[in-house]
């Protein structure tokens, strides 16, 4: 949460400089260009559905009476829930247009994200004509990079001061994945027909990075402190949708399932802007 206080810390810097900057004549129109920087902190949260897996239990083992097939077997991953609270920084680009009191605008932003989360559960498989019995365990990971909007703004101004809503699409690129290990427990027959042989544990997975593409919303403050630079802050809300993978292997001794999970996010930023064309 350390990310959190620093944000706090400069909107509250930024206030200051609000007021200081209300002390002098200041210009009120907030048309044109702007450039800016932003940084702060990043809760995102992914939510992973139930899903059914395969995994091949030593099919083709010889238990000492000759090679024994077994079937695949499928079992059901419990719905799981990855939380992570990270930094986040980058930098904007956008225009207003002031039109009395209300203020038109449009804003692209692009941020880098550092907020890794991941999350392991186990699974007891029942025994076959090769096994005493199986466990597997499964552990998914999402790992952000960046994060970027394209967002269209209105806002409402009084002299040096603007209050703003704002929504539009929003992109994340991420690195998805999942690890499967398997870890049999063979029957006597079985180690009496191989020895000296090891039986597991067995790994399989994968990973796919994709930009997912989704919605944001949100809204903030922001204060000309002098003729072209403006202070602020901004919370938004963004959401990425359902996004599914298949993860694994579906050859001996493999598990292979779908992952389907939902990412979203919430961010509070600190924003510093040159604006040009601001009249006086």
């Amino acid at each position: 949460m350390k990310y959190l206080s620093v944000s706090f810390a400069a909107l509250a810097g930024a206030s200051g400089l609000c007021l200081a900057g209300a002390a002098m004549a200041q210009p009120d129109d907030w048309s044109g260009v702007h450039v800016g920087v932003n940084g702060g902190w990043r809760g995102s949260s992914t939510h992973v559905d139930p899903s059914t897996n395969s995994v091949n239990q030593l099919s083709g083992v010889n238990n000492g009476t000759g090679t024994v097939t077994v079937p695949s077997t499928t079992f059901t991953s419990s719905a799981a829930r990855m939380r992570s609270d990270s930094g986040t920084w980058g930098g904007q680009v956008g225009f207003d247009k002031q039109m009395g009191h209300w203020v038109l605008g449009f804003e692209g932003d692009l941020d880098a994200n550092y907020g890794s989360r991941s999350t392991t559960s186990s699974y007891v498989l029942p025994g076959t004509a090769l096994t005493t019995g199986s466990q597997v365990a499964v552990t998914r990971y999402v790992k952000p990079s960046w994060e970027a909007s394209a967002r269209g703004r209105i806002g409402w101004a009084m002299g040096p001061t603007l209050i703003y809503g704002t929504g539009g699409l929003a992109w994340e690129q991420t690195r998805n994945g999942a690890l499967y290990t398997y870890s049999p427990t063979v029957t006597g027959a079985v180690a009496a027909a191989n020895p000296g042989a090891t039986f597991g544990p067995y790994a399989s997975g994968g990973a796919a990075n994709g930009a997912r593409t989704g919605w944001t919303v949100g809204g903030g403050a922001e204060w000309l402190v002098s003729r072209h630079v403006s202070v602020g802050a901004e919370y938004r809300h963004s959401d990425f949708g359902h996004h599914d993978d298949v993860f694994g292997s579906a050859g001996p001794d493999g598990v292979i399932g779908v992952t389907r999970t939902n990412v979203h996010d919430d961010a509070v930023t600190a924003r510093l802007n040159y604006r040009f064309g601001v009249g006086s």
